[in-house]
């Protein structure tokens, strides 16, 4: 028994000390979830794959012993990360309404709505948890360097989003700054606020035909306007 359990502390220490590869396999699951099991319809093979992969993150915050303060689910930074990630968030809402203006699109107002204003940050705070306290803490630890961590996680983030380019693009690109602010400022609830708000005026400005729905994987391909 004791053999045994020597053999899973080693186990455990080797994914500890390789950090770098948690991430990796938690986002190749998450292409394998999209692009083979779901579109198959298999309950028997999508509901076990879509446990592990939620687990992933978790887990590693139990291996790693990551504090609730590491992981920004925290208060006592809220005005301070507030503060950066609001204004970035300005520039942000006007380079998606810039753009918008710029194409021609007319504004979805029937898309911004207030449950959509209220309910979106819930889903912000789970992609930011899986990028931020999981997916980036996880890179920064095997790069060693936040700023390439922060751009290898923007990656990770975005490759789940293709083929829907334009959704991809910019969750490339928001994806690196909000780990630079997470970086700056550990706090999940603001970076959740950003990315929900951001989600319901990209879908209220850029035109239809860019976004399909937010759809992603083969499912782009079958939306129709």
């Amino acid at each position: 028994m004791r053999e045994a359990s020597a053999k899973r502390s080693a186990a455990i220490q080797a994914i500890i000390n390789r950090p770098l590869i948690e991430p990796l396999i938690f986002v190749a699951l998450a292409l394998v979830f999209i692009w083979i099991v779901r579109p198959a319809q298999n309950d028997w093979l999508e509901i076990p794959l879509l446990t592990v992969i939620v687990a992933i993150p978790f887990a590693s915050v139990w291996l790693h012993g990551d504090s609730l303060r590491e992981l920004g689910l925290r208060f006592d930074n809220f005005w301070a990360s507030a503060r950066d990630v609001g204004a970035i968030t300005l520039i942000g809402a006007g380079f998606v309404l810039a753009i918008g203006m710029l194409v021609g699109s007319a504004p979805s107002l029937e898309t911004v709505t207030l449950r959509r204003f209220l309910l979106y940050p819930f889903w912000g705070l789970a992609q930011q948890f899986a990028m931020q306290s999981f997916t980036y803490r996880r890179v920064r630890e095997g790069l060693k360097a936040p700023i390439p961590a922060a751009a290898l996680t923007a990656m990770l983030f975005a490759l789940p989003h293709l083929p829907n380019w334009s959704l991809a693009s910019v969750t490339l690109l928001g994806g690196y700054v909000w780990c630079r602010l997470f970086e700056r400022n550990p706090n999940l609830f603001t970076l959740a606020l950003s990315h929900g708000w951001l989600a319901v005026l990209l879908r209220a400005t850029w035109p239809a035909v860019w976004l399909h729905n937010l759809r992603i994987g083969p499912g782009y391909w079958s939306w129709t306007p």
